[in-house]
């Protein structure tokens, strides 16, 4: 095999579709040239997609040297064969760093990485291909884990960078952390840490422009002449980059510079091994470790939480990036990703969340015009890991249309953000009606499943309510109108299906029963529900004017 094989500029190794429905392989370079006529990048998973967009808007910040100002960007999008140009430019100018195999500077790996015994293991080291150690209902099985062709290949060594799991991996010769000839565990890949956000435009030049952002104007603090992708530092070794011949294991890691430096993070050591025609084998080893405290200065992809515990630790404000959950639709957390909508704590406290940067991007882009006033779509995606982050367990995904009006009118923005806690307010009393209810038919009081299973099934109802009510907050919507039909709309829907749960509640539940050091029949229990909904969406029932919460009694 020759020393230089497989150049990502050259060769076809990105999965797209395009416009007219057909699915390919294209080349980083024909990429760019061919953005107007792709939809969206079609990675084997939900999270390669994610880690090959941002290792294009890295190619893209680099290429036009930016953008630093707002008219920066409209000059890359209204001059985009321009842009393309400049594109083109700067893969020439760093052509030999995207060799999969390379003598000295393998893209994103370690030419001469090994193991004390000089093992080399199947290629399923850095597939994502199935929960935990299982193969049931994955995609290859026997020897198509163990090997890849060279376009798969690629793929999988973007990926594992960005949501490699934590956990031992290969212990690499001359990494000083490496003890008994394990690499003990540094975290996930960096994309793996956070609940990844990104804008959708309806074609892949769009999807780039919208969140290729200027970091000042989204209140980013980034050290330009630093934020540097992988390709533009020094080539990888066996150290973590900063590391010197005498620093020892605990030394401290280097800070990520900006998003471009996030971007293409390289949280692994990696070497492949192959055959002119497929990878047949890789060395998976620790690399550079990324801490997720407080970076929603260089990471502007996800929304953050502020997190107590490591506030304490810390001794100051600490926000850690706010992951997704597979059983929470990504419009239950809306107030996260809306700008200026999070409220301090009831003790005056910090603010609990903080929006993505790209939201503030989407606000400036908004003011100044630069986007229409139509919908804005966002796609999350995040992996949810299992065993101490060491397998893959669920990955999630979801998309989020919302007019561009929430991200420039603050009323408007903070009532999509009061029917998300109105919504849940009621689930909140239909899931006590349930457990009042099946306290009054015997029960037990250890038990939550009943308030689990209504929730649930009330979430799924509601979720496409919620997403054609939200696409009606447009500029010059009423907000006293679309609040009440919002009420209406909840209230209707959780009626219906506390009415079911009265109706399937059995005999025993109407003669009721002492439970918990109360009285409980399905009769009580409706009225409680119906005294809390009343309270929680008052605007339902207009004309009467809302009248403040009267404290209705909890149910336990």
């Amino acid at each position: 095999m020759s020393d230089l094989h497989f150049n990502l500029v050259d060769e076809p190794w990105i999965p797209v579709l395009s416009t007219q429905g057909r699915a390919s392989e294209v080349s980083l370079r024909e990429v760019f040239h061919r953005a107007r006529d792709v939809v969206t990048l079609t990675g084997e998973l939900p999270t390669q997609s994610v880690a090959l967009l941002r290792l294009l808007l890295a190619v893209l910040h680099r290429a036009v040297e930016g953008p630093v100002r707002l008219e920066d960007w409209a000059e890359v999008r209204d001059r985009w064969d321009e842009t393309v140009e400049d594109v083109d430019s700067y893969l020439d100018d760093w052509h030999d760093r995207f060799w999969m195999q390379h003598p000295a500077q393998p893209f994103m790996q370690v030419p001469d990485l090994r193991t004390a015994k000089d093992e080399v293991f199947g290629l399923e080291r850095i597939v994502c291909d199935g929960p935990g150690t299982s193969t049931f209902l994955t995609t290859r099985v026997g020897a198509a884990l163990q090997t890849a062709s060279w376009p798969e290949a690629a793929r999988w060594l973007v990926h594992v960078h960005a949501y490699d799991v934590s956990g031992i991996h290969s212990g690499a010769v001359g990494d000083p952390r490496v003890k008994g000839g394990k690499g003990y565990g540094i975290g996930t890949g960096w994309a793996g840490q956070i609940g990844a956000l990104h804008l959708v435009g309806d074609d892949l030049r769009e999807t780039l422009l919208l969140n290729l952002l200027v970091p000042g104007a989204a209140g980013m603090e980034v050290d330009a002449g630093a934020d540097l992708p992988v390709w533009e530092r020094p080539p990888l070794g066996v150290l973590p980059e900063g590391w010197h011949p005498d620093d020892g294991a605990d030394q401290a890691y280097r800070r990520p510079r900006g998003p471009v430096d996030l971007y293409t993070w390289p949280t692994r050591r990696i070497r492949l091994e192959g055959t002119p025609e497929r990878a047949t084998g890789v060395v998976n080893a620790q690399g550079d470790r990324a801490t997720p405290h407080n970076r929603f200065t260089v990471e502007p992809m996800t929304a953050w939480r502020h997190s107590d515990p490591q506030t304490k630790k810390f001794g100051h404000d600490t926000y850690m990036p706010l992951k997704h959950e597979r059983s929470r639709a990504a419009w239950r957390g809306l107030e996260a990703l809306l700008p200026r909508t999070s409220h301090p704590a009831k003790d005056g406290g910090p603010v609990r969340r903080r929006p993505p940067a790209l939201a503030e991007w989407a606000a400036q882009l908004g003011t100044a015009e630069l986007v229409g006033p139509g919908l804005l779509r966002w796609r999350a995606v995040g992996i949810e890991y299992g065993s101490n982050e060491s397998v893959y367990d669920e990955i999630v995904a979801d998309e989020l249309a919302l007019p561009a009006a929430l991200f420039t009118d603050h009323e408007l923005a903070q009532l999509a953000v009061d029917a998300v806690d109105a919504a849940e307010k009621a689930v909140f009393a239909l899931g006590s009606l349930a457990q009042n209810v099946a306290l009054a038919a015997g029960g037990s009081t250890e038990s939550d499943a009943p308030r689990t299973r209504v929730a649930t099934r009330a979430y799924a109802e509601l979720d496409p309510e919620f997403r054609t009510w939200l696409r009606t907050l447009t500029a010059g919507a009423d907000p006293l109108e679309r609040r009440a039909a919002w009420h209406r709309s909840v209230l209707w829907l959780v009626n219906d299906l506390a009415d079911e749960e009265v109706d399937d509640a059995g005999p025993a539940a109407l003669v009721g029963r002492t439970a918990g050091g109360q009285f409980r029949d399905a009769g009580l229990a409706l009225h409680w529900f119906r005294k809390k909904v009343r309270d929680v969406l008052p605007h339902a029932f207009a004309p009467h004017p809302p009248t403040a919460p009267s404290n209705p009694e909890e149910t336990p």
